[in-house]
């Protein structure tokens, strides 16, 4: 499988993690369903920030050394996949009510 499709897929999990973490503490984001695709939309968003602003690239680039090898790398993209489904979980569960 390609490797950046692999890092995608890792982004929108790790974004459907902290989207449902947030949007469930915030008791909105459209329910389980809805706070899934709205995380996950977040982390891959933010994933493709990163690599297109050299601003988020720097901040994301420092959690790629926290393990070594090909993990530190699959461990970034989940970690910038749950900031970004985090902030989006956040927005939707202030947003949206049930």
């Amino acid at each position: 499988m390609d490797p950046v499709i692999i890092g995608y897929i890792v982004q929108a999990i790790g974004g459907a993690i902290g989207g449902n973490i947030l949007g469930a503490v915030t008791r909105g984001g459209g329910g389980l369903a809805g706070r899934t695709l709205i995380g996950a939309l977040g982390g891959v968003g933010l994933g493709f920030a990163a690599g297109q602003v050299e601003a988020v690239s720097n901040i994301t680039a420092m959690w790629s050394g926290l393990i070594e090898g090909d993990n530190g790398v699959h461990l970034a993209n989940a970690i910038t996949g749950a900031a970004g489904g985090g902030i989006l979980g956040l927005i939707g569960g202030l947003l949206i009510r049930r």
